[in-house]
């Protein structure tokens, strides 16, 4: 979800007004971006993540390198600006369970 609404601002939108309860579940068909696929296999590849299970789901975490680099680029007041300032006010909405509903609402959709 979070891919897909830092790329599209259309799917910001709904991001914003799904956490903001302005807008039902059903109205979001999430997009997967291959890009995305290959930066987690990059991560992985580099060291930076790997691959797990949680729950029964295929899961990545980071790495001890990888934690550094994220810290490194956190920090950073040039890189990701605009990204953070989002993240920063979206991350305490977006909860586990609003991606599940939102993901399984896109299945029983017609």
């Amino acid at each position: 979800m979070l891919n897909d609404a830092m790329r599209v601002n259309r799917s910001r939108d709904h991001l914003d007004k799904l956490l903001a309860a302005d807008q039902g579940f059903y109205s979001w068909s999430i997009r997967v971006e291959p890009a995305f696929a290959r930066a987690l296999d990059f991560l992985v590849s580099e060291g930076f993540a790997n691959w797990g299970v949680a729950n029964d789901r295929t899961t990545a975490k980071l790495t001890e390198a990888g934690t550094s680099a994220a810290k490194a680029l956190s920090e950073s007041p040039e890189v990701f600006v605009k990204e953070k300032e989002y993240l920063k006010v979206v991350a305490k909405g977006l909860t586990e369970q609003l991606v599940v509903s939102v993901l399984s609402a896109s299945r029983v959709r017609v």
